[in-house]
C-alpha cells in the first residue's frame, strides 16, 4: 500500500462517485481520486504499472461484475494481492447477509452509504485516517 497512491471509488452510479470524491477532496487529501464505473475495468487499471493504490472504496451492486466478484478476483492475483490495498465496501445495503459476505470476502470494512453530508465526510474521513495510520507490509 501506498499512503500517497490513488484513492480508487469502483462505483457505477454517477452521483454516488462524484459524492464520494467530493468528500474526499473537501478533506483535503493530496491522494489522486480515481473513478472507474465499470467494475470490469478494474482490474487492468490496478495491474498498470503506474498504479500504485492507497485505498479502494467499492460499490457491491453493479451490473456486469458484482464487487464481491471483483474482489474475488483482486484476492486471486498474487500481484494484487501483495500490494496490501485495504478493499472497503459502501453499499446501500446493510443486511445482515450483505454485511456477512461482505467480511467473508476480506473486506477491510462495510460502510452504508450516508446521505447526511457532513455524517459521510467524518466516516471516510476516519476510514482514511485509520489506513494513514495503520503498519502495513511494504
Amino acid at each position: 500500500m501506498k499512503k500517497d497512491g490513488q484513492i480508487i471509488i469502483i462505483e457505477d452510479d454517477k452521483e454516488d462517485g462524484d459524492i464520494l470524491k467530493e468528500v474526499i477532496d473537501d478533506l483535503g487529501y493530496n491522494n489522486e481520486v480515481v473513478i472507474l464505473p465499470d467494475s470490469t475495468l478494474v482490474m487492468e487499471y490496478l495491474k498498470r504499472p503506474e498504479s500504485a493504490p492507497f485505498l479502494i472504496f467499492s460499490d457491491i451492486n453493479m451490473p456486469k461484475m458484482s464487487g464481491y466478484e471483483l474482489r474475488d478476483l483482486v484476492l486471486a492475483d498474487p500481484d494484487l494481492h501483495d500490494k496490501t490495498v485495504p478493499y472497503i465496501f459502501f453499499s446501500t445495503a446493510s443486511d445482515p447477509e450483505t454485511i456477512t459476505t461482505a467480511y467473508k470476502k476480506a473486506a477491510q470494512g462495510f460502510f452504508t452509504k450516508i446521505n447526511d453530508y457532513d455524517t459521510y465526510k467524518d466516516v471516510v474521513k476516519k476510514i482514511i485516517e485509520y489506513w494513514k495510520a495503520a503498519k502495513v507490509p511494504e
